[in-house]
């Protein structure tokens, strides 16, 4: 095993519990609990003797073994017999030795090392990514149905944490991309009995739809320590059809930390913490240029607002462009009405719902190829000035939106007609920054496109809604492009068959008991309960939620919702999942 991780430049970590009761020396050993009938000893690190013995075996087995180093998990600092000081300074002692003997190891801080603050993180590599376990049911999860993005803002959250109130430095802020698998099943479904399994259980686990936003909140708040978990290689048929755009894309997010891994070591907190009806973000500037990584984990879409000033890191420089990294490469994002950015101006974006958002800021002076387009999708769209004649062909929008498409021209340039994807429309051109208002034809139907409820007498409200057939033609080529075979157990995950039009009852703070009942179009919509855990664990509730693949497009349906008696502002809204942007180069009037 280790000779075949060497052959394909994996360095392999070995799990290590040091208070597991190692019997060289029963003088190291003691008992947890005052009981002396429990049958349970540990070793306590505030043996020197103890201390010396994990030194020499631990530099010993990394030796003759050639891994990179070790996780070490259940690492007590509070047994009896000693002081919790004692405890805490003979385990730093441990890795402070451990680190000048072998100075690449990597220590990895497993469960309790999130506990013991600062001074001991920085013997290791980096406390535990999560804040606690990273298993299913070790934390309240978000109300989400893809346990990737219930992950990644876990991360965020822990993070934001580690920095702001553990004041931990940059280069021990742990990333976490992906998720745990669920590692126990329900014996019975009455009692909740579960057991663990030691065999293959499981192995088809990858979130499609959540992974690359797991991924970037990762490299956002710790991206010096991009842990993974999980990759589509448990399972033959995902590891078969994950693509080779899927591959590179992870590689080139991870290709990225390291060619900006000074920007980010200036990494910092913007907007809110991450929470319920809050936007978050990140930002690593250096001088006048840098990053912004901002997040939406509520399904509604929300307005998030950036001042470019001292606050986001923006110290130097005068002007700028806003050019968009993710989810569209290459967009200029327009100060409106003018095109470049100012310092000290402020941003206002909307934020779609469950999105991820990576923005550059660049001195304008970087981009001098005229004319510059803004708003556009630049990596279809192509801009011409023929005379006083300002051509723009192949943009594209979103149905039913409207943006605001402008140009930068140069100097004393005078543009008398302006045409986009060959239909004349009405523009402004103020001074070098000429911009028209265009709209795109079609109804819109967002990633996330909520349900307007009215509230009806009693406790039920009303919502009509329609699907486009565009968003079940998505959802047939992407079974075509992730054809996994999948079974009844997998359908009861909800971030698996991503090729089902889910929908989702978002409430803050849900239970599995409350009494949720639905109708659609006056027929009773079965309701499914959502856990991040795949078996029944009340904790890990996130909602209810209904498949609606089979429902005909293109026309009117009705849903009523009965709900028990909520906190205001508990019943976040109803919404649709599995849907991604969808665009069209077709304008209307």
């Amino acid at each position: 095993m280790v000779t075949y991780a060497k052959q394909k430049r994996v360095g392999l970590l070995a799990y290590v519990y040091p208070s597991v009761p190692f019997a060289a020396n029963s003088s190291w050993l003691v008992k947890k609990l005052k009981r002396d009938d429990d049958g349970f000893a540990y070793a306590t690190l505030s043996s020197r003797d103890f201390q010396d013995y994990l030194i020499r075996n631990l530099i010993t087995f990394k030796r003759r073994t050639g891994i990179a180093g070790y996780s070490f998990d259940y690492t007590w600092l509070n047994l009896p017999g000693s002081s919790s000081y004692s405890q805490w300074f003979g385990w730093r002692r441990i890795m402070e030795v451990l680190r000048r003997a072998e100075p690449s190891i990597v220590i990895d801080g497993r469960q309790s090392y999130q506990e013991y603050g600062p001074w001991s993180w920085l013997a290791g590599n980096y406390p535990h990514p999560t804040g606690n376990d990273e298993q299913p049911e070790s934390f309240k999860p978000y109300p989400d149905l893809h346990f990737d993005r219930v992950s990644a803002d876990r991360t965020r959250f822990v993070n934001y944490w580690y920095r702001n109130y553990q004041f931990a430095p940059q280069q021990v802020i742990p990333g976490y991309a992906t998720h745990q698998t669920e590692r126990s099943m329900d014996v019975d479904g009455d009692s909740q009995e579960t057991k663990m399994m030691y065999t293959r259980f499981r192995p088809r686990d990858w979130d499609y739809l959540g992974y690359r936003y797991s991924f970037l909140s990762s490299i956002a708040t710790g991206g010096w320590n991009n842990v993974v978990n999980v990759i589509p290689a448990r399972d033959p048929e995902e590891a078969r059809y994950f693509s080779a755009e899927d591959k590179a894309w992870i590689r080139n997010w991870l290709a990225w930390t390291v060619e900006h891994k000074e920007y980010l070591l200036h990494t910092r907190t913007i907007l809110d913490q991450p929470a319920i009806g809050n936007v978050d973000g990140t930002s690593m500037m250096i001088g006048d240029k840098g990053y912004l990584f901002l997040f939406n984990p509520n399904y509604k879409q929300l307005p998030a607002d950036l001042c470019l000033n001292a606050i986001i890191g923006v110290e130097q420089g005068e002007k700028f462009f806003l050019r968009e990294i993710y989810p569209v490469k290459g967009r200029l994002i327009a100060k409106p009405g003018e095109g470049t950015w100012s310092r000290g101006d402020t941003v206002h974006l909307s934020l779609d719902g469950t999105s991820a958002t990576v923005l550059e800021l660049v001195p304008a002076s970087a981009l001098s190829t005229q004319p510059v387009l803004f708003n556009a999708m630049n990596g279809v769209t192509a801009v011409h000035l023929n005379g006083e004649t300002l051509m723009i062909e192949h943009d594209e929008g979103e149905p039913g939106t409207e943006q605001e498409l402008g140009v930068l021209i140069p100097e004393k340039a005078q543009v008398a007609k302006m045409i986009v994807n060959g239909n004349p429309v009405k523009f402004v051109q103020a001074g070098r920054y000429v911009y028209a208002q265009v709209h795109f034809a079609g109804m819109r139907f967002s990633q996330t496109q909520q349900i307007a409820l009215v509230p009806q007498t009693g406790s039920s409200l009303k919502g009509e809604f329609t699907i486009p057939r565009r968003v079940f033609d998505q959802l047939t080529v992407r079974r075509k492009a992730w054809p996994i075979p999948w079974t009844q157990d997998d359908y009861k995950t909800t971030w698996l068959a991503p090729e089902r039009l889910l929908l989702f009852i978002q409430i803050a703070e849900a239970k599995d008991s409350m009494q949720v009942t639905a109708t659609l179009d006056g027929q009773l919509l079965p309701l499914t309960w959502a856990y991040t855990s795949t078996r029944v664990h009340p904790p890990s509730f996130v909602g209810f939620y209904a498949d609606l693949s089979k429902t005909s497009p293109d026309v009117l349906h009705k849903l009523t919702l009965k709900l028990p008696q909520l906190m205001s502002g508990q019943l976040q809204g109803v919404f649709f999942d599995n849907v991604e942007p969808q665009y069209t180069e077709k304008i209307t009037y």
